[in-house]
């Protein structure tokens, strides 16, 4: 089995708890750190793929938040005013905010993936080494 870290990013805030719930609750920690996980070497490259479209889509998702962000109050009263200002809070990159909660989980999984991608490396080098060392 390729043994790997995967980042757990921080989670301090309920808004913000979705984006690292699977990997809070996998790693039996919600306070951020690392995890120790293995997968299968003939897998490490599906797990990839995978990890890869995650990112992609967050990266698409910050896009939507970032408009909120930035949108208008929909009328002229003062609860259209309200509603928009808390919209953008919690589309926000201040802590508990979706972009930053998006970014957390974005930077984890970017980092994740390049410990797969060394795990892998590793793995696939000792496997040679061996392979070389019965050869003679």
């Amino acid at each position: 089995m390729l043994m790997f870290d995967a980042v757990v990013p921080a989670v301090k805030a309920a808004g913000a708890a979705a984006a690292g719930a699977a990997a809070g609750a996998a790693a039996g920690a919600g306070g951020g750190g690392t995890a120790r996980f293995s997968v299968d070497p003939d897998q490490a490259q599906k797990m990839i793929t995978g990890l890869e479209a995650a990112v992609q889509r967050l990266k698409t998702l910050r896009r939507t938040a970032d408009e909120l962000t930035q949108s208008g109050a929909p009328g002229p009263d003062p609860y259209s005013g309200w509603a928009t200002l808390q919209i953008r809070d919690a589309a926000g990159a201040q802590s508990g905010g979706y972009l930053w909660a998006n970014d957390a989980a974005r930077i984890a999984l970017e980092q994740t993936i390049a410990n797969i991608k060394k795990a892998l490396a590793e793995y696939q080098g000792t496997d040679e080494a061996a392979e070389n060392a019965v050869k003679g």
